[in-house]
This record gives structure tokens, C-alpha cells and sequence, in this order.
């Protein structure tokens, strides 16, 4: 069965109704199994702070604001159904057999994996997860990337028009080619159903690559 890797925007968390939301969005990926990402959102933006006031290290600053994304993935097994931190492929098995909802703790995946085609993710505020989501689709590996946001995907969009818009970290366009699919879909707009959108198709796809505990 394919996996889908699903980046839920950290901005998404203040939606009353984000279960019901995300319930309606699920059911459009049928027989998809789900590996949930959560994004730093104003958690980050704290570290993001610090770093502004105390100009910490790069690399203290980078791993402080994954930190602060546990923060958000243990909220979001809070307000999703079923949904179940995990930090490894054996436990992300696990929860879809028992047709739960595998969050997937990101800085213990990105501390425990290797790979042999893809480079470590730099220490850099150029790094949101956005590419990390990315990079965990790439090194799990996964079928596609599912990027949630609060906006509608503007036309004619590329992965380096938006960003330079700022809507996706400035990373992203160094590895989305790489990516076997990429979508996007507005989890905010009131429109609903809407579908999810491609933004780009990779052809470089690797499917055997990562290394590290299960």
C-alpha cells in the first residue's frame, strides 16, 4: 500500500474544527497510509526569537526548533483520532495495522537516519518542515509529499516561485525535483471538499536509501 506523507502547517493548529477537516481530507486518500508531520509554528517562531535576541549558534538553533516541534506533534495526537506519535518505520507499521495515525516524532527520525543517496539536512532557519517532510519522504521512502497550508496554491505556482514567496522554506526547491510527488492542499478554506493540487513531479526518485533504526 502507498504511503503518503502529510505536512500539516503549524498555523493550521488554532482551527476549532481541525479534526473534522482533516477527517474530510483523509477520506480523499482512500487507500494511502498516512504519515502525519507537524509543523513548528509559533513554537518555532519562539526559538526563531531567542535566536534574534542571543544570535545562538546555527546549529543549537536548528535543533532547538525541531525540539519545539514535539511540542506540536504530542497537541496533534491530542486533536486527531487516532493519531499516535511514532519515531520509527516499525512503530509507523504498527499504528497503520491497528488503523491508527502515525505522527512521526522529527527529531528523533532525523537524528537516527542515514542515507546513502540523500545528504543531511543543513543546520539552517533556510530549514522549516517543509524539507523536512521532504526529506523524510525521500529517505522513508515514501509515494508522495502532501503539504496542508492555510492558503490556496497560486497559479502556475513552482516550488521556487513560492519560495521566494516565503509560503515554503527556501530549502525546498534544492530537493523538491527529487520528490516522486508533490501536492498541496488548503486545509483552511471554507470551499470544501477541494482537492489536492500537484505542484511538481520529480523523476529522480530513489526507493531503497535509508538506513537506521526501524
Amino acid at each position: 500500500m502507498k504511503i503518503s506523507v502529510l505536512k500539516l502547517g503549524g498555523s493550521l493548529l488554532d482551527l476549532p474544527d481541525l479534526k473534522d477537516r482533516f477527517s474530510e481530507f483523509l477520506a480523499q486518500l482512500q487507500d494511502r497510509r498516512p504519515l502525519l508531520i507537524c509543523g513548528g509554528g509559533s513554537a518555532a517562531d519562539l526559538v526563531r526569537h531567542w535566536d534574534e535576541i542571543h544570535q545562538l549558534d546555527a546549529t543549537a538553533a536548528h535543533w532547538l526548533a525541531i525540539a519545539a516541534m514535539k511540542l506540536n506533534e504530542r497537541l496533534l495526537c491530542q486533536l486527531i483520532p487516532d493519531a499516535c506519535l511514532v519515531s520509527n518505520q516499525n512503530a509507523a507499521r504498527q499504528a497503520w495495522e491497528q488503523h491508527q495515525i502515525p505522527v512521526l516524532c522529527a527529531e528523533h527520525y532525523l537524528q537516527a537516519t542515514t542515507s546513502a543517496n540523500f545528504a543531511p539536512l543543513p543546520a539552517s532557519w533556510d530549514i522549516t518542515s517543509d524539507s523536512i517532510a521532504a526529506w523524510v519522504t525521500l529517505t522513508w521512502p515514501a509515494d508522495e509529499l502532501i503539504l496542508l497550508k492555510s492558503k490556496d496554491l497560486p497559479a502556475d505556482s513552482t516550488v521556487e516561485t513560492l519560495a521566494a514567496a516565503g509560503v515554503v522554506d527556501a530549502y525546498l526547491p534544492v530537493i523538491a525535483n527529487q520528490l516522486p510527488d508533490l501536492r498541496w492542499y488548503n486545509l483552511r478554506t471554507d470551499q470544501l471538499p477541494v482537492a489536492a493540487t500537484t505542484v511538481i513531479r520529480g523523476s529522480s526518485f530513489q526507493s531503497t536509501n535509508a538506513t537506521g533504526p526501524a
